[in-house]
């Protein structure tokens, strides 16, 4: 009965990210502006809920990530939207709803991977999303010319031997990317620039690129090195005490 549970459970997580990131980003596109007036303020309203809802019924250590995790996004969304230019939202602002949405996304990818159901498989699954991964990137690469998406694919398998207990997470991660990348590109909710930050010369990109979830390891890296180094070191200490006593 348990089993089932999981089963049920990870299949709704699935659906809820498959169905409602599109739902979502059209609200915040032209077509949602035809339909609310300025669909940024009904997906900034929308994006609040979910992340009240989610934060009333996490456990105390997913809090911290969802706090945690407006943080660091908002951070990074102004290094690399403002400062250096990789990619720029519609309005030509950064929309409010991203404080909630990194969080959520991460929260989200966290739950689905430690799912008993699916780490079940989770062997299986690794070599599937890598081969799904790297296919889409090299196909992107021929299709429109992203140069810059296969380079930072690339980057993101030199990395990822380097995380084997985190692997299945980060693979997840580049999924999930990936497809939020392709939906909210494609609804005109953000655009990236055909040159690389409009300014390297031969480096062309694909709008988007297909592995932008590369930097989503230093996302997820910062989120767990506040929350292990700042808010909670006892807990990084009792990590490395197992670690140590599996070695013995």
């Amino acid at each position: 009965m348990k089993q089932k549970y999981n089963s049920r459970e990870l299949l709704r997580y699935i659906l809820l990210l498959l169905i409602g990131i599109p739902i979502f980003l059209l609200t915040d596109s032209p077509a949602g502006d035809a339909l609310f007036g300025n669909g940024q303020y009904a997906a900034n309203l929308l994006v609040f809920l979910a992340f009240i809802r989610a934060y009333r019924s996490a456990t105390s250590r997913s809090r911290y990530v969802l706090l945690i995790g407006m943080l660091v996004g908002l951070t990074g969304e102004f290094l690399f939207s403002k400062v250096l230019g990789m990619y720029h939202y519609r309005l030509d602002n950064i929309p409010l709803w991203l404080a909630f949405a990194h969080g959520l996304i991460f929260a989200w990818v966290y739950k689905v991977s430690r799912n008993k159901s699916l780490r079940k498989h989770q062997k299986t699954l690794q070599i599937i999303l890598l081969i799904g991964g790297m296919s889409y990137s090299v196909i992107w690469f021929f299709w429109v010319n992203d140069v810059f998406g296969l380079m930072t694919a690339a980057a993101f398998l030199l990395i990822l031997p380097t995380v084997k207990k985190s692997r299945l997470f980060f693979l997840i991660m580049f999924a999930v990317v990936c497809y939020i990348e392709q939906i909210g590109t494609a609804t005109g909710c953000w655009y990236w620039p055909e040159t690389t930050l409009h300014m390297v010369n031969g480096l062309a990109s694909g709008n988007p690129p297909s592995g932008i979830g590369v930097f989503y390891f230093l996302f997820d890296a910062a989120v767990f090195w506040i929350y292990l180094y700042i808010l909670h070191p006892t807990t990084r200490l009792r990590y490395q005490r197992l670690r140590n006593i599996s070695k013995a």
